[in-house]
């Protein structure tokens, strides 16, 4: 048997007591861990977006969805009862730190009391669905002439962005080296006429296949700087893919063709609508007198050769005054609209193309009482520093007036124009209006256009294999050439 004394016992007991007291007093240790109250995205922090990214959180995943944008490197607006919170290393600051959500960004979190929690945020990237047409040939025929066109009909999936629409057509090849690569370009002809894709109602379509563009959007990208620049009648372009006869040919570009009409090219029944081109195929045609230009008349439509000297007398007698020793100090901008040329050279310029020097795909038009005015403009296949090196976006080139010996007939006409000081103050004033308020749009209009057809330039790649296989890669190419094509033409103005 063990006995205890009492003052041990005694002691023992007020040891106790002081111990019981103590962890009433002391002040509970706080293990909770911090969290993520409130998570968004938002438009204002983020030009790249149309409208609010919302999440939702769940445990440790924070979740939202948004159509897809060109760059996903965005500013995440958060509440939070953290101390600190990072990622990759680097302190995030609501609305202001930059991340890249193109995968999952992981948020680390401490609290206080050094307690941490690790939250993981996704955004579900919702590709853009192009437009769907669907062709298909009498009896399967091939497409295998410019001339003939073959019956067909044509059906058309708005996936809900437009109308749909289905009917009878006619279709045939077109275009020049175009229709010899393995990717054709297409004319459609209605059996009536008909608005598609919220487009004037009319017969005749284009289809543009666009073999040689890394990003199929280079002809968007002109039409889009020709609006801004407003050249008369410039074309829409609208993205979508393309199934014939049941197989999957790609996507093209869907467009107007350019022609003579109340909602095409708006110059009556008695004007002139003139293409400079040197294949020199229409039916009525001249060379011009003074630089030898090869003029094809597209309208009106002429039944003899005895009606080509009317038109060609009107186009020699405003070139004889551009030529004309007394030139600039005379009547000529009586006869050619001395603006539209100025906007259509920036057109050109700004993108690299050469057709203007050769011609080629080059047209002016004029009312039966008006001015010669450029436009519409076309055909940027070859554009963007391809012609001559075989590649896009190299490094700029000179422009193609300064690099030609001997000069071509294009470009002796269009150079003679810098030989106005006039002119030239005219051109230094537009370009700059244009860098100021249009430029950084057309950056934009770029990056929306990529997100837009991303899906279907990945498929497009798979039947045809134009590009690099990046797509996202070849648009910040064309992206980043344009800016520097930019500060080329600075460069060569300031030297006018």
């Amino acid at each position: 048997m063990i006995h205890f004394r009492k003052h041990t016992i005694y002691t023992i007991a007020c040891c106790a007591l002081i111990v019981n007291a103590c962890k009433k007093n002391q002040e509970p240790i706080d293990n909770a861990q911090p969290i993520i109250q409130q998570f968004t995205i938002e438009k204002k922090n983020n030009e790249a977006l149309a409208t609010d990214i919302t999440f939702n959180i769940k445990g440790d995943s924070i979740i939202g969805t948004s159509v897809n944008v060109f760059s996903k490197k965005l500013k995440a607006t958060f509440t939070t009862d953290a101390v600190s919170i990072v990622v990759a290393q680097q302190e995030q600051e609501s609305g202001s730190t930059e991340n890249d959500f193109s995968g999952v960004v992981t948020y680390k979190l401490k609290s206080a009391n050094g307690v941490q929690k690790n939250y993981y945020a996704k955004v579900n990237w919702q590709l853009d669905s192009l437009p769907h047409i669907y062709i298909n040939t009498e009896n399967g025929a091939a497409i295998t002439s410019k001339e003939n066109y073959v019956n067909a009909t044509i059906a058309i999936n708005g996936k809900g962005k437009y109308e749909n629409y289905s009917g009878a057509t006619q279709i045939k090849g077109r275009g020049n080296s175009t229709w010899s690569m393995p990717k054709k370009p297409y004319r459609i002809k209605l059996a009536s006429k008909a608005s598609l894709f919220g487009l004037s109602s009319e017969r005749d379509w284009v289809l543009l296949a666009n073999y040689l563009d890394p990003t199929l959007m280079l002809n968007a990208v002109a039409m889009k700087i020709g609006q801004q620049l407003n050249i008369p009648y410039t074309n829409h372009i609208i993205p979508v893919n393309v199934t014939l006869n049941g197989s999957y040919i790609g996507s093209y570009n869907f467009t107007e063709q350019v022609e003579v009409g109340s909602d095409r090219v708006a110059i009556g029944d008695d004007g002139l609508l003139l293409e400079l081109d040197k294949y020199f195929d229409e039916a009525y045609k001249f060379h011009s007198q003074y630089y030898s230009l090869p003029v094809m008349i597209k309208a009106p439509d002429l039944s003899n050769n005895s009606e080509v000297d009317p038109v060609a007398l009107q186009f020699n007698a405003m070139e004889a005054l551009l030529n004309d020793a007394a030139f600039p100090n005379n009547t000529y901008k009586d006869h050619i609209d001395i603006s539209s040329v100025a906007g259509f050279l920036i057109v050109y310029l700004l993108t690299d193309n050469e057709e203007p020097n050769h011609p080629k795909s080059t047209y002016m038009h004029k009312t039966v009482a008006g001015k010669f005015v450029m436009g519409p403009i076309w055909d940027f296949d070859w554009a963007y520093a391809y012609e001559g090196g075989s590649y896009f976006y190299s490094a700029s080139r000179p422009l193609f007036w300064t690099s030609n010996n001997p000069l071509s007939s294009g470009t002796k006409f269009f150079t003679r124009f810098l030989k106005d000081p006039e002119f030239v103050v005219l051109l230094k004033q537009q370009w700059a209006d244009y860098k100021l308020n249009s430029f950084n749009t057309l950056i934009k209009f770029v990056e929306d256009y990529a997100t837009q057809i991303e899906s279907a330039k990945n498929e497009d790649y798979k039947k045809w294999k134009t590009g690099d296989g990046s797509f996202m890669n070849d648009a910040g190419k064309l992206k980043n050439w344009l800016i520097q094509r930019v500060a080329y033409i600075d460069t060569y103005l300031q030297g006018l």
